[in-house]
């Protein structure tokens, strides 16, 4: 199963410290890194840099990239794919998961996007407003 948010039901707000802004290289790979390493991940999908060819949210403390959001968009569907998200967890008192999902809701609803598409269902991912869950992906 996979989930979705409908932006409709929603009423986020824009976060000023996260920016539309394409990052380097580098600096994506490492918060990726530390982000796997943090969560013991058995095993991941490399970041490419194309990847970084899609919309990247990014939050910067200190001129660092602390964390990254790329999402991938269907322009002519008016949806946007969640593709990758990851922080270093220098600070997790700071919760920028949440302040992302806040943060892109709010981004591509003031764009008239319909979802935001969010992966495999996962049961923290319910508590944002209009989450679905979806039937299997065949």
């Amino acid at each position: 199963m996979y989930g979705r948010i409908d932006l409709s039901k929603t009423n986020y707000y824009l976060d000023d410290e996260i920016k539309l802004y394409k990052p380097k290289y580098e600096e994506a790979l490492r918060v990726y890194t530390e982000y796997c390493n943090y969560k013991k991940f058995d095993s991941v999908y490399p970041l490419y840099k194309d990847n970084l060819n899609y919309d990247v949210h990014c939050f910067y403390f200190n001129n660092r990239l602390v964390a990254f959001q790329i999402t991938e968009l269907y322009v002519n569907d008016k949806v946007a794919f969640h593709d990758q998200f990851a922080w270093d967890y220098s600070n997790p008192k700071d919760k920028l998961g949440w302040r992302f999902y806040y943060h892109t809701c709010a981004f591509y609803k003031e764009r008239n996007y319909s979802y935001i598409y969010l992966g495999d269902h996962e049961p923290h991912k319910s508590k944002l407003c209009g989450y679905e869950i979806m039937g299997r992906l065949n």
